[in-house]
């Protein structure tokens, strides 16, 4: 969400009259757009707006942080600005104060959004913003707002303009993308339209597995140009956790959904969020997770321990946290224990063909490519190949947890 704003904001001020610089260093206005979703990202945006506001800079604090902590950014930033107000940030720079109006609507924000100066062959959607969920360790609600889905037409009609100027795949983005609803139009009839659109490739983050439908794997089932690749958080594998999370479903219900998911999708690649170290978070809860990890086999994981975020229910319910040993050792086995099942399932990629696309080069060798499978898993390919480019590989080798592809 933060990468489609921040391309967003950079379109509308250019288009304004703003000049694009290479460097923060040689800007005279530098924008941080940070997550507070976790205290790590937080922490860094402070670090940064404190570093060039030093330096003279004229510094915006923009995004969920901005929105959180508006006042004790004005501290060390000259303008903040939280995520429904970028309609107005060209008006805006050069004043001082905090502008954080969540209930407004980004109308000006998507127009330009629809007829965006620089489109790559990878293009972010997005279709709705905020979130009506207010799951107990989370901001967004306070940081995005309510849930706020915008029109079909609009929506189609930034698609239609990507897809003329050549983006070949498209990600249709939001808070919790199967809550999408607008006048009539649910978010499995928006795939559906999106769909007949005729784009190569189309993927959609983030699900709540509260309110996916089987009838969404219905749709991805009957269109080849609907990646097969669900992300559906699952958070923590115990039943009595997420119920104190008010998540909304059992571990039950979990395994139902992804079982139906695979059952109307036979290829889809699944990944997920999990937490370790919930407040209150037993020896046997944690056992519950791992149990669902290994039941499930996750395609991949993103892992992390829980940390308390202002203004969440949950920081001010819990003062007293899991001790960080505990914690740390929760956190290392679960990673452990989801590596092991990934590089057993990569590994039986080897010897079959995937379609990917190529979305960069190797980190590890700028000679070789990087791209995605149609379940978004990541491939190395022996070759210098162009981004944006789509080909047959062959694996022919796992490293690490990577799978190696030598072009067909």
């Amino acid at each position: 969400m933060n990468e489609y704003d921040s391309l967003i904001i950079r379109n509308m001020l250019q288009k304004e009259g703003f000049l694009l610089t290479d460097s923060p260093e040689k800007a005279d206005i530098v924008i941080i757009n940070g997550c507070v979703v976790r205290e790590k990202p937080e922490n860094k945006e402070i670090e940064l707006l404190k570093y060039y506001k030093h330096r003279g800079k004229f510094v915006i604090a923009a995004g969920c942080l901005a929105q959180k902590d508006k006042d004790a950014l004005l501290a060390f930033s000259d303008l903040v600005i939280g995520p429904m107000d970028y309609d107005d940030i060209g008006t805006l720079i050069g004043k001082h104060g905090a502008f954080t109006d969540y209930s407004k609507h980004r109308d000006r924000f998507y127009r330009y959004a629809k007829d965006r100066m620089e489109v790559s062959f990878s293009e972010y959607v997005t279709i709705m913003t905020g979130c009506d969920n207010f799951c107990s360790y989370c901001v967004v609600p306070f940081t995005r707002g309510r849930e706020k889905s915008r029109s079909a037409k609009d929506i189609l009609e930034e698609v239609e303009n990507l897809t003329k100027r050549g983006t070949i795949e498209i990600t249709l983005i939001g808070q919790n993308v199967n809550s999408y609803f607008h006048e009539g139009v649910d978010f499995k009839d928006l795939l559906d339209k999106v769909a007949r659109l005729g784009v190569r490739r189309i993927r959609f983050t983030t699900s709540h597995p509260r309110d996916i439908s089987p009838a969404v794997f219905d749709v991805m089932a009957r269109y080849e140009n609907i990646m097969p690749w669900l992300h559906l958080p699952l958070q923590t594998g115990s039943t009595r956790l997420l119920k104190e999370m008010r998540r909304g479903y059992t571990t039950e219900e979990y395994l139902y959904i992804v079982n139906t998911a695979r059952k109307m999708v036979p290829d889809i690649v699944i990944s997920t969020d999990i937490m370790v170290a919930y407040p209150t978070e037993t020896e046997e809860d944690f056992e519950d997770t791992l149990r669902i990890v290994k039941e499930v086999q996750f395609d991949y994981a993103y892992m992390f321990i829980y940390s308390p975020r202002k203004p969440s229910s949950a920081y001010y319910r819990y003062k007293t946290q899991i001790p960080r040993d505990i914690a740390v050792k929760r956190h290392r086995l679960l990673v452990d224990t989801v590596q092991r099942i990934v590089t057993e399932k990569r590994k039986k990629m080897i010897g079959r063909t995937y379609e990917i696309m190529i979305d960069g080069h190797s980190k590890k060798n700028p000679d070789l490519s990087r791209g995605k499978t149609r379940g978004n898993i990541t491939v190395v390919v022996n070759k210098n190949i162009p981004e944006g480019e789509i080909l047959e590989v062959k694996i022919v080798d796992v490293i690490g947890a990577t799978p190696v592809g030598e072009p067909i």
